[in-house]
């Protein structure tokens, strides 16, 4: 049942949105709410564009991103509900002219839906040296097979590992674009926009006189270290207020199933209520309930992964959604919360780290919740067998995304309990581990964000002994005895 959204609840978003914009110095945020089947709230705020002073507004257009998966989702098991195509499809029967370095032959349509191909951030080991030509190009390319020219890498055999992959739906866009017979930006303005009355939506990936001019910030300390240990350098951009940057307009290689779609909050609002609706008819409901079911879930308390839809425990609630990021640039999520029958849709025209907190505390607004108290001892035991160091397990295409992020991680007891370590990002210079679970001692926050501190879960070999670590966005590490501790 729909909890509502009160006047108040409205006035208590828009003060968090105000205040997270001027924090943040955001160039511009747009906001929605769905509420049962009424988007009850939309708002812009700051700027679509900084240097001619255009305001910013709900009904301008937004870059989603990677929101776009959802959507070629629904498309791909439209067809399983019509019997034109199975989750155990082998992609290699659908693009048979696809080279594989690997085991190409065990992946299948589930496994490129839920990020467990094995298929990692590039297609070849030597253009890990370069990622952004591997999405983005400064033309318009619908050309998928171009993406694999000298064939594409299978990191890790299909479903030993989650590994969040854009060259997974680019293939699978391909998939439903040859089942379907059309371009895949035509199946989801068939099956998705037309349906839903989405009519400022498309996936053409084209500029737009409507769409929010995207900005970016100047890298940081961690991005400039791993492109000059690439050998690559990077440009001094000029900003437009002294932090801002205007980005240029990218396009998505490969068809766009990856991320290319435009919309605008209403429109956004109209696909979230369909979701609330268990699909609308766009797939059966027992097909949508199943998207949304965990279908890679190492542990319910941090995040897992449906079919196309990530899946979170966030606030006390169960969450599905996704979020999106284009390079130039701009943020989006969409958070659909079917327990207070709520949505909430995020667009930002700006790419930069500290989205996530903007989003989150948003997320904790428009629930009413608060943040989580922190503070425990550490278990002795615990204490004695935690610290070491961790990596990134089996696998290197597949680890880009958490080498870049973190990279090794280390955990240190002191006189106060356990610090966490890592390499790069936002732990680099420590922080405190706290207990999170009564019932686990081995479970934890990271007193790394006030309002929604991050986890980590101990993992423990047979012999009980603590042999990794788990954490939010389905990171996994393994303990390593190679590596010496830094701090």
């Amino acid at each position: 049942m729909s909890r509502g959204f009160s006047a108040e609840d409205r006035a208590r978003v828009r003060a968090v949105v105000a205040e997270e914009v001027n924090r943040l110095r955001v160039p511009g945020v747009a906001v929605g709410v769905v509420a049962g089947d009424r988007l009850v709230y939309a708002e812009g705020f700051g700027f679509a564009d900084i240097e001619s002073g255009r305001r910013q507004d709900p009904n301008l257009r937004q870059r989603i991103g990677s929101i776009t998966k959802t959507m070629v989702g629904l498309c791909a098991m439209a067809l399983v509900d019509e019997g034109r195509l199975a989750l155990t499809d082998r992609l290699a029967d659908h693009v048979p002219e696809l080279a594989f370095h690997g085991d190409g032959a065990g992946v299948t349509v589930r496994h490129l839906l839920t990020h467990t191909s094995g298929i990692g951030e590039v297609a070849m080991p030597d253009e890990i040296q370069n990622t952004r030509d591997t999405l983005w190009s400064d033309q318009a390319d619908s050309d998928v097979l171009g993406l694999f020219a000298r064939g594409l890498t299978i990191d890790v055999p299909p479903g030993t590992k989650w590994s969040y992959a854009n060259l997974g739906f680019a293939l699978l866009g391909e998939i439903v674009a040859r089942a379907e017979g059309a371009p895949i930006a035509e199946v989801l303005a068939r099956r998705i926009f037309a349906p839903l009355g989405m009519t400022n939506s498309d996936l053409l990936d084209l500029p737009h006189p409507d769409l929010t001019t995207g900005y970016h910030r100047a890298p940081g300390e961690d991005e400039r270290e791993l492109a000059a240990r690439a050998g690559v350098t990077l440009p001094d951009e000029p900003t437009v207020d002294g932090l801002n940057i205007r980005g240029a307009f990218l396009h998505i290689r490969g068809g766009g199933a990856a991320g290319a779609v435009q919309s605008t909050v209403p429109d956004m609002a109209r696909y979230a209520r369909a979701l609330l609706r268990g699909g609308a008819g766009i797939v059966r409901p027992e097909t949508f309930a199943a998207m949304v079911a965990p279908q890679w879930c190492p542990d319910e308390r941090m995040d897992s992964w449906g079919l196309s839809f990530a899946r979170h425990a966030r606030f006390g609630r169960r969450i599905f959604g996704h979020g999106g990021g284009v390079l130039g640039g701009w943020n989006s999520t969409l958070h659909i919360i079917p327990s207070e029958d709520l949505a909430l849709i995020v667009h930002a025209n700006c790419y930069f780290d500290e989205f996530v907190q903007l989003q989150s505390r948003l997320l904790a607004a428009t629930l009413d919740a608060s943040a989580p108290r922190l503070g425990g001892g550490i278990a002795s035991e615990v204490a004695a067998a935690a610290p070491g160091v961790y990596e990134a397990g089996p696998g290197k295409l597949t680890n880009f995304r958490v080498s870049g992020g973190t990279g090794r991680v280390l955990i240190k007891a002191d006189a106060d309990g356990l610090m966490l370590y890592s390499r790069r990002g936002k732990w680099k210079n420590g922080v405190r581990m706290h207990p999170a679970e009564a019932g686990d001692p081995g479970f934890f926050h990271l007193a790394d964000d006030a309002m929604e501190p991050a986890r980590i879960a101990l993992i423990r070999d047979e012999q009980g002994r603590v042999s990794g670590l788990r954490g939010d966005g389905l990171m996994v590490m393994v303990r390593t005895d190679q590596v010496a501790q830094w701090i």
